[in-house]
């Protein structure tokens, strides 16, 4: 799911030894299931080398226990695992990885499957190169890989035109949560305590689930005030989640959104993000269905 995903339409995927499973149906919150992220070894990029790199690893992430969602401990893994990897609710083959160490930024499981039968989604790009994609370099989509076969995604998450009263909600939430907005050219503030009107505030980005709730992006047009990489800062592009009921809650920024699908199979979808922060983190971070609790992997480069 990328700015250019729908639900209905899968671009330039790619199934290598691909056969579509039905996932269970759903039960009881299944524990001690993990998620990892299918991804390129960035280590091998480092410095903005150009290309792609050539080997992909597993990111052990997440894990449901008892209590919800938390980081994985890698080290309490199995030494060896087969993870199913999912995208837009889809199965598209599994891989096998053994227990690795750590790619030099976050701990990683060595991919045994044999390279041509990884699946891959689209061509590799910068979309979600983080901080390497300040160069040349450029990576494959990264994919959802989950350690038991849960990849269907029942809340229907899919882009979407923001209707104007879900709309009206967000530009309400998002003056409630920045009340002092600049004005600014060429990095100078030249109004402070902006009052904004609604036509500087878009929404580039927005995705609807069938519970008849949004996930947003705002963007705010106020000129120029340089280089942004704190979330509370308006300029930060964040995202609001608006629930079935109309209540608003801001969830984050510098996010782009990643796949949707119930991963723990409770009969909700978990939502994934990219973090792309400043010049420094990069990462994943996984939202429960209520978007009230959130967990993350991130690294830094320096």
């Amino acid at each position: 799911m990328d700015n250019t995903f729908t639900a209905r339409i899968l671009v330039g995927v790619v199934f290598l030894g691909v056969a579509l499973s039905a996932q269970s149906p759903p039960v009881n919150v299944n524990t001690g299931t993990y998620v990892g992220v299918l991804d390129d070894a960035r280590e091998e990029m480092l410095n903005w080398k150009p290309g792609v790199a050539q080997l992909r690893v597993i990111r052990p992430a997440f894990e449901k226990t008892a209590t919800g969602w938390k980081q994985v401990d890698s080290s309490s893994l199995p030494a060896h695992m087969v993870w199913t990897v999912a995208f837009d609710g889809k199965d598209l083959g599994q891989v096998e990885s053994e227990a690795g160490s750590e790619d030099g930024l976050t701990p990683v499981q060595k991919i045994v499957t044999s390279a041509s039968l990884i699946p891959t989604v689209g061509p590799p790009s910068q979309q979600f190169a983080g901080l390497l994609a300040d160069g040349a370099t450029k990576v494959r989509r990264p994919l959802i890989a989950i350690s038991e076969p849960y990849f269907h995604d029942p809340d229907g998450w899919k882009r979407a035109k923001l209707p104007n009263e879900a709309a009206g909600l967000v530009r309400n939430a998002f003056r409630s949560e920045y009340r002092h907005v600049n004005h600014c050219k060429d990095e100078r503030i030249i109004k402070a305590n902006w009052k904004f009107p609604d036509s500087a505030l878009a929404f580039p980005i927005s995705y609807a689930s069938n519970k008849n709730s949004f996930l947003v992006k705002a963007s705010l047009n106020a000129g120029d005030c340089g280089w942004v990489d704190q979330p509370d800062d308006p300029l930060s592009e964040p995202w609001f989640f608006v629930a079935g009921d109309g209540t608003v809650r801001r969830i984050g920024s510098f996010m782009s959104l990643l796949d949707a699908g119930d991963y723990d199979n409770d009969g909700t979808s978990e939502v994934i993000f990219v973090v792309n922060q400043g010049e420094n983190t990069d990462g994943f971070v996984l939202f429960d269905a209520s978007f009230e609790h959130q967990v993350s992997l991130l690294w830094h480069y320096h």
